[in-house]
């Protein structure tokens, strides 16, 4: 025979009345979806903006005049983009005061068509003076790229040791690198000679200007100890204005992201919070309701013997399993929609995104649940109060 105790009780009770049983699960799963799913999102976007500043390790970014656009579609989506800076930059940046380091890039877009696998950006380095990159690239390669070699990012199809086609250049797959939330997820790396080669050949297909002598897309600068980066770019804009030379700091950039990411946590923030106290407010108010209807039910079994105090742990009972329950519903859909429209976000953000681990995903939805069920539990306070101050004769006499 089935022991009739508190769990058992509860459990019938929700059994017993679907309607309204399915009516206070579904509110509670609806705060913890958005409880999870904005957690992962504005999570994502604060990592995406930390490994955007951890990668953008130089001070001073230079660029032609008018691709300040292109460089932050390459930096933040990957967007495949290519552009020269004038003839003799490199040399003339070189007598700017205070500049400790510096590297030059090539960048070259390919094609959606026959003679490249797939449309994406291709960024050539200087092994020889790189110190951005390289250090990274490393950590997928542990010698230097050699010509007609590949690292590619994340996102970008391809095994190590296979083949990939750009302008009908075949090359080698040496590498992989980890993700980063940043538009490097989707570029190809190689090495200064083997980007040059691909501009040339670009240059059939698509009729660019070739990539002959020192041509190059942008410079990074790293400035010595005590050089203001604002300062510096300020400089390098009114000394070389004419000459169509663009320079840009990296923070600042990394400010903009930053508060665009501020602005969107807030409104993900915002939002968690308006939903939590309308469904403290809500849960609150329906098991008041649900209290007045159940006087009679809950009389009868303090006539029958129980106590105060198991009258009040049945009801406590019931609105931890509907805690339970529509916790679970919630994190099962959250978890669902997070992975669906991951891919989405990542495509269609304009700020670097990179997902939490595994282990952090696992401990937010840990704490959504937790925090779900808890509010069922403290939504049936009062309604538990009430009960520890009404005796069981009285509230039979105003039901009859």
């Amino acid at each position: 025979m089935r022991k009739i105790d508190v769990k058992f009780l509860a459990k019938e009770n929700i059994r017993k009345k679907p309607l309204r049983s399915l009516s206070l699960i579904s509110m509670i799963a609806i705060f913890v979806v958005f409880l999870f799913c904005g957690t992962i999102l504005s999570k994502s976007i604060s990592n995406g903006v930390n490994s955007l500043s951890n990668r953008l390790g130089a001070d001073v970014i230079v660029v032609p005049e008018g691709y300040k656009a292109n460089i932050e579609s390459v930096l933040l989506k990957g967007e495949p983009s290519q552009f020269y800076l004038p003839d003799g930059t490199f040399d003339k940046l070189k007598k700017i005061d205070g500049v400790e380091a510096m590297t030059p890039q090539l960048y070259v877009a390919t094609l959606s068509a026959s003679c490249c696998s797939y449309p994406v950006q291709i960024i050539g380095i200087d092994y020889d003076t790189d110190f951005l990159i390289k250090p990274w690239l490393e950590k997928s390669l542990n010698r230097k790229l050699k010509d007609d070699e590949v690292i590619v990012g994340n996102h970008i199809v391809g095994e190590r040791n296979s083949k990939v086609k750009f302008f009908e250049e075949k090359l080698d797959i040496v590498g992989r690198l980890e993700q980063t939330g940043m538009g490097f997820d989707a570029t190809v790396f190689v090495n200064m000679k083997t980007a040059k080669k691909l501009a040339k050949a670009s240059e059939r297909i698509q009729k660019n200007p070739a990539s002959e002598g020192e041509k190059i897309s942008t410079v990074l600068l790293k400035l010595k100890p005590g050089y203001d980066s604002v300062k510096v770019s300020n400089k390098i804009m009114k000394e070389y204005a004419k000459d169509g030379i663009f320079a840009m700091f990296s923070k600042k950039f990394v400010n903009e992201v930053s508060s665009n990411l501020k602005v969107i946590s807030g409104y993900i923030y915002f939002s968690i919070i308006a939903i939590w106290i309308m469904s403290m407010i809500l849960m609150a108010v329906v098991f008041s309701v649900i209290l007045n209807e159940r006087k009679k039910e809950l009389s009868i079994l303090r006539i029958l013997g129980a106590s105060k105090k198991k009258v009040s742990n049945i009801i406590m009972a019931e609105s931890f399993y509907i805690g339970l329950y529509g916790s679970i519903v919630g994190l099962l859909v959250g978890i669902l929609a997070i992975f669906s429209v991951v891919p989405i976000i990542q495509k269609n953000l304009n700020l670097p995104f990179l997902m939490p681990s595994i282990l952090n995903i696992c401990l937010i939805g840990i704490i959504s649940l937790l925090v779900g069920i808890s509010i069922g539990c403290i939504s049936s306070f009062n309604s538990v109060r009430k009960i520890s101050k009404t005796d069981a004769y009285l509230t039979m006499r105003e039901n009859d």
